[in-house]
């Protein structure tokens, strides 16, 4: 009973996965810097994700946001994100006032402010507030420009919104956030928990008496191998193809897997092809880190720590999917339904592709 509890839960969670919205990346960037009693604010995010927080920036509803639809949301962009974000100094409230939002090209948008605070803080604490109104899964890298030289570096999320920091305090390049990033953004996309279902499922469903665990472990490295390698040729070398592109193919990639399991008995081969999938999803990532124009010394770390973690999320997926449906792949039943949860992620792929094709 315990053995078809946990396969309903999974099969529960592909459910869920059907009517979800496209797995679109979303983060943002935060430069915090005190200069004596002022705190000077710097935020960089994709104009898309800034219009869902401030429908105002796209006002006339085309999918574009002209400086002019800028200019007019100033109030509007203050509010949701300055207003939003608290900076307190020593338990002291520090308030902000507007200096400027601008175009970023290609598709960002910059927004600065300047915190008046009581006095130079020995001990600064933020709350990203406006993690609120922003979709669940968005990120917001934040870094602290301390004043005697270092950063301190922390990504932000829905679930952990504060930062603290003490000036005095030496540099943090808080890997240990961004390997958590790493995990959170296998756990939390719904496109990319079909695909590492799809994955488990067919080597569930190899013929013989022997499942190849290695074989399975195999095929998420080759992922992350792709994954890394599409981070790393966007982020040192300038390069993604546009989400228009690679959303949807995200999406084929899932409905792919899906399908070989319905034809398919041998899934030796299968690395071969999570590594190209791996390529594709990393990119789909990479759009969201570019516009945000991350210093190139911090990027070798980040990328570590951030791919670490999509390993470790991956083979936790794996530890908890694996052992349950081993226990029942000998049933008479059980092609049956590894086929029939298969046709479901087909189905979950194809809906996504179409709904990323129409929103493009």
């Amino acid at each position: 009973m315990r053995t078809l509890s946990a396969i309903v839960a999974a099969a529960l969670l592909l459910l869920y996965a059907l009517p979800a919205r496209a797995h679109v990346i979303g983060l943002s960037r935060g430069d915090y810097t005190p200069r004596g009693s002022e705190i000077e604010a710097e935020i960089t995010l994709r104009l898309d994700d800034a219009a869902l927080t401030v429908p105002s920036l796209d006002a006339d509803g085309d999918r574009q946001v002209s400086p002019a639809e800028i200019a007019r949301s100033r109030d509007a962009l203050k509010a949701a994100f300055f207003g939003a974000l608290e900076i307190t100094a020593d338990g002291q409230r520090c308030r902000p006032s507007l200096d400027d939002a601008a175009f970023d090209p290609p598709d960002g948008l910059r927004l600065r402010a300047t915190y008046a605070c009581p006095a130079p803080p020995a001990h600064l604490h933020l709350r990203f507030g406006f993690l609120d109104s922003m979709p669940s899964d968005h990120r917001h890298l934040a870094t602290v420009h301390l004043p005697h030289g270092g950063d301190v570096d922390q990504l932000a999320v829905l679930a952990r919104p504060e930062m603290d920091v003490e000036m005095a305090g030496g540099a943090s390049h808080g890997f240990g956030s961004l390997l958590r990033g790493g995990v959170e953004h296998i756990l939390t996309g719904a496109d990319h928990m079909a695909f590492l279902l799809a994955l488990v499922l067919g080597g569930t469903l190899v013929a013989g008496e022997r499942l190849r665990v290695g074989s399975l472990i195999a095929m998420l490295t080759a992922f992350t191998v792709g994954h890394s390698a599409a981070l790393a040729i966007a982020t040192l070398g300038g390069f993604a193809p546009g989400a228009r592109f690679v959303e949807p193919a995200v999406a084929l990639s899932v409905a792919y897997v899906g399908a070989e399991n319905l034809f398919t008995r041998d899934v030796s081969h299968r690395w071969m092809l999570t590594l190209p999938f791996g390529f594709v999803h990393g990119f789909a990532f990479a759009g969201g880190l570019l516009p945000l124009g991350l210093p190139r010394e911090q990027l070798p770390s980040a990328l570590f720590a951030f791919n670490l973690g999509v390993e470790g999320g991956q083979l936790a997926v794996l530890a908890v999917l694996l052992p349950p449906l081993v226990a029942v792949r000998k049933r008479a039943w059980y092609p049956l339904f590894a086929k029939g949860l298969s046709a479901l992620i087909v189905l979950a792929g194809i809906v996504w592709f179409v709904q990323r094709i129409v929103a493009a």
